[in-house]
């Protein structure tokens, strides 16, 4: 998972909050702390988890959301003729993505183009595999989440589920 929004999508922000003049120093409803404490929490690094599943599962994909969102950054891994299928119920979706969904009426497919949307760093394995990363991800003390699955397609990402309906 991610911690918040991490280092993409600020110009978008940056006009939600002007637009609708929200005050960074006010704790708004779903969150803990100010909105500028949300938006600016620390991005997420990844390798600590990351490579002991490297190490000892067979990763077939590794995909780091970021500028692009799902979309940009998904299928720049996927062989052709597969596609992405994720089921956005699966996963915690961090209350900041809504409030700018929200408060800057953001259509649901450029908020995934966008933001990581809770996801930060993606894995692919084929099933047996990925139970074998879920268990080492699970010992180590990671939120492991089983997001989707790859089927028949043209190198595309489709989201299901969630607040974000496509």
């Amino acid at each position: 998972p991610s911690t918040g929004i991490h280092s993409n999508g600020y110009s978008l922000v940056r006009r939600v909050i002007s637009d609708n003049h929200l005050d960074l120093k006010e704790t708004y409803e779903g969150f803990d702390k100010p909105l500028g404490e949300v938006v600016l929490t620390p991005t997420r690094l990844y390798p600590k988890p990351v490579l002991p599943v490297l190490k000892d599962a067979d990763v077939k994909g590794l995909v780091h959301i970021t500028g692009g969102g799902f979309y940009d950054n998904i299928p720049r891994v996927l062989p052709e003729g597969t596609r992405a299928v994720l089921d956005a119920d699966t996963w915690p979706l961090l209350p900041i993505f809504p409030f700018i969904k929200a408060q800057g009426g953001v259509e649901p497919r450029e908020m995934y183009r966008t933001f990581n949307c809770g996801l930060g760093m993606l894995l692919i394995l084929s099933r047996g595999e990925a139970e074998k990363a879920k268990k080492i991800l699970k010992n180590i003390g990671e939120a492991v989440y089983e997001v989707g699955t790859i089927s028949e397609g043209n190198r595309d990402v489709i989201v299901t589920g969630g607040l974000f309906h496509e």
